[in-house]
C-alpha cells in the first residue's frame, strides 16, 4: 500500500498548502537549530554556529524550492496558483472578462447546438437493440432505388433462410390518419399497418402486456392493436385495463394487446400499430408496402444483400408477370435512410459554426492580445523577478482558459435554448426531433470545445508576448508606448482572418438565400391563394367501392359550395408535394416508346382521382377540349383530363385531344378498369413533387370511374385529399368547413386543415430551415468581425494619439484624419474579403446540391457580400475614427 500512501500524501500537500509549508518551515527550523548546537559543541560562538549553520543550509528558499520540484504534481500547484493570479487579474477587468466570455459562449453555443443535432442523427444509433442490423429493403429500379413492394414480392422474400433474423411488412405510409370510433365522437389518430415481426425487427420490449407474435398477422384471426406508450398516457392516462380493450379503427375492431414503448416513434410518429393480415398468396402487383428487416447474429450486412438479392432475382426469373424487382434489391441501414436527406445541410452547417467558432476565438485572441500588450510594463517586471518567458505565457493562457470555460457554460445555455428553439425553425425537417437533446456526450463536447477554444485563442497573444522585448517594456514610462510592429501584424492577421471567414459565411447565405427566393418564386401551375386542404380518413366498409366513394365525395362537395365564402370544392388522391400515386399509362395503338420499367408502351404519370369541380378550385389553366363533369358518372364512357407534359410524351407528333389512353397495364385486372379512357381536355401543367422538380405527367379520372384499386388503396392507406377555393382567408373558413362535412356522415371526422400555401411551404422548408441557419450563423460572424475590426481601428487609435494630435496641430482636417483611417480599414476589409471568396468557393461544394436555380459561383451573390462587408468595416471604423478626429491636439502633446 504505498503508492496509496504516497498518493494521500500528494493530495494532503495539494490540498492543505498553508499547513504543508508551516511543516517544512518547522522541519528547516529544527535542523537549523539542531545544526547550531553541533557547531557550539565543536567550540564556536553562537555568532559563528549560526552564521556556520546558515552557510551549510545554503538558502532556506532554494532548499524549499528542491524540496517541492521533488512532488511531481508541483505543475498541477503551479497551475492552479496561475489560475488563482488569473480570477484576480480578471476581477480587475470585469468588462474584457465578460466580452471575451460572451464571444466564445456564442461561438461555442452554435456549435454546441449544431453538435446536438449531429450527435443524435448521425452519431448515435436508433433507440433499438442492435440498431446497426435494421435494414430497409429496397427495390433496384431503372431510376434508382425504391422502398415500395408489391405484397406478391414480399411473400417471395420471406422464403430466405439465415440472412434475417426478421422480417416485416407495413404500409408504405409509415404513419397515416385513421378515424378512432368511441362511443361519443369521430377521432382521427396517427396509425400504422404493420405485420406480426415488426417489433422483432426493431428490437424493442413491451411496456405492458406483449407486442405482436407470429401468427398475429395470419388471414382471419382476431385483429389486434399495440398502441404507444405516449398514446395510452394521452388518450387513457395510463390505464392498465387497456389490454383487451376493443378499438375500432378505420372501421374495424382491434384488440389492445400492448403498450410499445415511444422509441418506435424514432421509425414513425404512429400513435397505434394495427395487426396487419398477410395472405399466403397474392397476385396484387401495386406498390403500396415496406419491408424492414433485421440481419441475423453474425452475419454481415454484404453477405445477406447477396443472399435475398438472389432470391429475388430467381423469383423473377420464375414469376416475371407479378414480380416489381426484375433488377433485384438492396439493403440500406434505417438510420442512414432516415438521414440521407438532410446529410449535406448538417455538413454544411457544421462547417458553418467551425467557422464561427474560429471567428470567436480569432475576436477573443485580439481582446486578450491587446489587454496584455497595454500590461506590458507588469510583465516586463515579472521577467524581472525571475518568471520565465514560458511562465509569462502561461499566466496569459490561464486567464484565456477561465474566460473560455465561462463561455462554455454561457455557450451550453444558449445551446440549449437553440435545441429548445429547433422544432419552430426546423418544421418537419428533422427526423426523429423529438429525440435532439443536450447529453452527457454534448456535455463533454462543450468542455473539450471550451478548453480548445481557451488554447486556441490564448496561444497567439501568448506567443507574441513571449517574443516582445522586456527590457524596452521595463524602460516605457506608461502603457501607451507603441506596442512594436510584430504586436500590429498579430493584430491585423487576425482581423483578416475575422473577414475572410466572416466572407465565407456570408457567400454560403447569400447563395442559399437566392436559391430559395428562387425556388419560392416557382409557378406551381395553379392558383395558391384562397387555397384550404384538409383531408378524411374514410372507413372502407361504408364506402368499399369507387361509387359509394363518389357518392359520398359528391355529396360533401357540394354541401360545400353552399358555405358562404366557398367558391369550389373537390376530393383528390393527393396534394401537390405530398404522397404521390404513379401508374403506368400507354397511348392505345402505340408501342415506339422508350423501354419504361421493362414495357416499351408505357409512361409512368402521377394519377388523381377528382371530383368535376377540381379545376376550378385548384385554378388549373383549360387548354383544350373541356374538364371533366357531373355527367363523367359510373356507367358513362371512360374519360380522362391529361395534362400538356403527358399529352406531349404520349402524342410527341399529333393532338391528343380525342385520343385513347390506357391506365394501368401490368397492374389492373378487371377488364372495366382496363377499357381505353377518351382524352377530353387538357390541362396546364403543374409541379406535383414539389417546387424544386419540374413538371410531371399528370392525369385526372373522375371518381366514378376510378379504377377499384386505386380506390381501396385511398380507403385504407391514404386519406383522402380535399381543396376548398374560398374568396376569403380561407382558415376563417374551417369551422363551416368541419360542420359540413360532419353533416354528412359525422363518423369520417376531417383533419390536417391548412393553406395551400402551408402545404406547398412544407416542401421547402428544408430550403428555409438551411437558409435561416446560414443567415443566422453568417449574421453572427459579421457581427463578431464588426466588432474585431472596431476594436482594431480604436486601438490604433488610442497607440496614435499622440501621432494624430501633432497632425491636427500642423492642421490637418478632421476628415483628413477620418479618411487615413477609413482607407486602412477598406484596405483591410478588401484584403480579408479576397481571402474569404476564395475560401467561400470551396463552401460551395458542400451548398451545391442544396441550391435551386443559380451556380456556386454566382457574381451577384459575390458583389452583394463584397458591398455587404465593405459597409460593416466602414460602419465599424468610422465611430473610433470619427472620435480621433474630434482629439484635442493640446491633450493629445501632453501624453507620455
Amino acid at each position: 500500500m504505498r503508492w496509496a500512501h504516497a498518493l494521500m500524501s500528494r493530495l494532503r500537500s495539494l490540498l492543505w498548502r498553508g499547513r504543508v509549508e508551516r511543516e517544512l518551515d518547522a522541519e528547516l527550523r529544527f535542523h537549523l537549530d539542531q545544526q547550531i548546537d553541533e557547531n557550539i559543541a565543536g567550540g564556536m560562538t553562537a555568532a559563528d554556529a549560526r552564521s556556520a549553520a546558515w552557510r551549510s543550509i545554503g538558502g532556506v528558499a532554494q532548499l524549499k524550492d528542491e524540496i517541492r520540484d521533488q512532488d511531481m504534481w508541483r505543475v498541477l500547484d503551479s497551475v492552479l496558483r496561475d489560475l488563482r493570479f488569473a480570477v484576480r487579474s480578471l476581477r480587475r477587468t470585469p468588462i474584457f472578462a465578460l466580452t471575451a466570455a460572451l464571444v466564445l459562449g456564442l461561438g461555442i453555443g452554435a456549435n454546441t447546438t449544431v453538435f446536438t443535432i449531429v450527435n443524435t442523427l448521425l452519431l448515435r444509433p436508433l433507440p433499438f437493440g442492435r440498431a446497426d442490423d435494421v435494414v430497409q429493403i429496397r427495390r433496384r429500379t431503372p431510376y434508382g432505388s425504391s422502398a415500395s413492394f408489391p405484397m406478391h414480392d414480399y411473400l417471395a422474400l420471406t422464403t430466405q433462410r439465415g440472412a434475417l433474423s426478421a422480417l416485416a411488412i407495413l404500409d408504405v405510409v409509415s404513419a397515416s390518419r385513421y378515424t378512432l370510433m368511441s362511443a361519443d365522437a369521430a377521432e382521427p389518430i396517427t396509425a400504422c399497418r404493420v405485420s406480426a415481426g415488426f417489433f422483432s425487427v426493431l428490437g424493442v420490449s413491451p411496456v405492458r402486456g406483449r407486442l405482436f407474435a407470429d401468427g398475429d398477422d395470419a388471414p382471419g384471426r382476431t385483429l389486434t392493436a399495440v398502441i404507444t406508450r405516449a398514446f395510452w398516457s394521452r388518450r387513457f392516462a395510463s390505464d392498465p385495463a387497456i389490454i383487451g380493450t376493443a378499438l375500432t379503427v378505420g372501421g374495424k375492431q382491434y384488440i389492445v394487446i400492448g403498450v410499445a414503448p415511444d422509441a418506435v416513434r424514432a421509425f414513425s410518429p404512429a400513435d397505434v400499430y394495427l395487426s396487419l393480415p398477410v395472405p399466403e398468396a397474392s397476385t396484387d402487383r401495386t406498390n403500396s408496402f415496406q419491408v424492414l428487416g433485421r440481419v441475423a447474429p453474425g452475419v454481415a450486412r454484404a453477405k445477406a444483400e447477396a443472399r435475398v438479392d438472389t432470391i429475388a432475382r430467381r423469383h423473377a426469373q420464375e414469376s416475371p408477370a407479378l414480380t416489381n424487382m426484375p433488377q433485384g434489391i438492396e439493403l440500406h441501414s434505417l438510420q442512414d435512410d432516415f438521414v440521407a436527406p438532410i446529410r449535406p445541410a448538417l455538413q454544411a452547417l457544421l462547417v458553418a459554426v467551425g467557422l464561427v467558432l474560429l471567428i470567436a476565438c480569432s475576436n477573443v485572441a485580439s481582446l486578450v492580445l491587446a489587454r496584455a500588450l497595454a500590461r506590458r510594463r507588469e510583465i516586463a517586471v515579472m521577467a524581472a523577478l525571475g518568471a520565465s518567458r514560458w511562465r509569462i505565457a502561461q499566466r496569459v493562457l490561464a486567464e484565456n482558459m477561465l474566460v473560455a470555460v465561462a463561455g462554455g457554460g454561457a455557450g451550453l445555455v444558449l445551446a440549449y435554448a437553440g435545441v429548445r428553439a429547433l422544432p419552430a425553425l426546423s418544421g418537419a425537417n428533422l427526423p426523429q426531433a423529438d429525440r435532439i437533446h443536450i447529453d452527457a456526450y454534448v456535455i463533454l463536447y462543450v468542455m473539450a470545445m471550451a478548453v480548445l477554444t481557451g488554447v486556441v485563442a490564448g496561444l497567439p497573444p501568448a506567443l507574441q508576448l513571449a517574443k516582445g522585448d522586456l527590457l524596452r517594456w521595463m524602460k516605457e514610462g506608461s502603457a501607451q508606448g507603441g506596442s512594436g510592429a510584430a504586436g500590429h501584424r498579430v493584430r491585423v492577421a487576425l482581423t483578416l482572418s475575422q473577414i475572410a471567414l466572416s466572407t465565407i459565411l456570408l457567400a454560403g447565405a447569400g447563395l442559399l438565400t437566392r436559391s430559395f427566393w428562387n425556388l419560392a418564386a416557382v409557378d406551381p401551375g395553379f392558383r395558391v391563394d384562397g387555397l384550404l386542404t384538409m383531408s378524411v380518413s374514410m372507413t372502407p366498409a361504408k364506402y368499399p367501392d369507387s361509387a359509394r366513394l363518389a357518392a359520398y365525395t359528391d355529396a360533401v362537395a357540394r354541401r360545400l359550395e353552399r358555405v358562404p365564402g366557398i367558391l369550389a370544392a373537390s376530393s383528390t388522391t393527393a396534394l401537390p408535394s405530398q404522397f404521390p400515386i404513379d401508374f403506368p399509362v400507354s397511348a392505345v395503338g402505340r408501342s415506339d416508346r422508350s423501354a419504361n420499367a421493362g414495357r416499351p408502351d408505357q409512361l409512368d404519370a402521377w394519377y388523381r382521382a377528382i371530383n368535376p369541380h377540381y379545376f376550378s378550385a385548384m385554378g388549373l389553366p383549360l387548354m383544350e377540349g373541356r374538364v371533366l363533369a357531373d355527367s363523367d358518372s359510373t356507367s358513362a364512357a371512360p374519360v380522362i383530363v391529361i395534362n400538356q407534359a403527358l399529352a406531349r410524351a404520349a402524342f410527341p407528333n399529333r393532338d391528343a385531344l380525342g385520343q385513347a389512353l390506357v391506365i394501368g397495364g401490368g397492374y389492373l385486372t378487371d377488364a372495366r378498369d382496363l377499357r381505353p379512357r377518351t382524352i377530353v381536355g387538357i390541362v396546364g401543367d403543374t409541379r406535383e413533387q414539389g417546387l424544386r422538380f419540374a413538371p410531371t405527367l399528370t392525369m385526372y379520372v373522375p371518381v366514378p370511374q376510378s379504377p377499384e384499386l386505386i380506390t381501396r388503396l385511398v380507403l385504407e392507406k391514404i386519406p383522402l385529399k380535399w381543396v376548398v377555393r374560398a374568396d376569403r382567408d380561407p382558415m376563417d373558413l374551417v369551422p363551416a368547413v368541419r360542420q359540413a362535412v360532419l353533416a354528412i356522415d359525422a363518423t369520417q371526422p376531417p383533419a390536417d386543415f391548412a393553406t395551400m400555401s402551408e402545404v406547398l411551404g412544407r416542401s421547402i422548408s428544408s430550403n428555409r430551415f438551411n437558409m435561416l441557419m446560414l443567415i443566422l450563423f453568417s449574421g453572427l460572424a459579421v457581427a463578431l468581425a464588426a466588432i474585431g475590426v472596431y476594436g482594431l481601428t480604436a486601438y490604433a487609435v488610442a497607440q496614435r494619439t499622440r501621432e494624430i494630435g501633432i497632425r491636427v496641430s500642423l492642421g490637418a482636417r478632421p476628415t483628413q484624419v477620418v479618411r487615413g483611417l477609413l482607407v486602412q480599414g477598406l484596405q483591410l476589409c478588401l484584403a480579408g474579403t479576397a481571402l474569404g471568396l476564395v475560401g467561400a468557393l470551396l463552401l460551395a461544394r458542400f451548398l451545391r446540391n442544396l441550391l435551386f436555380g443559380i451556380s456556386s459561383s454566382d457574381g451577384v451573390t459575390v458583389l452583394i457580400v463584397i458591398a455587404a462587408m465593405m459597409a460593416v468595416v466602414v460602419a465599424a471604423t468610422y465611430l473610433p475614427a470619427a472620435r480621433a478626429s474630434r482629439i484635442d491636439p493640446v491633450l493629445a502633446l501632453r501624453q507620455d
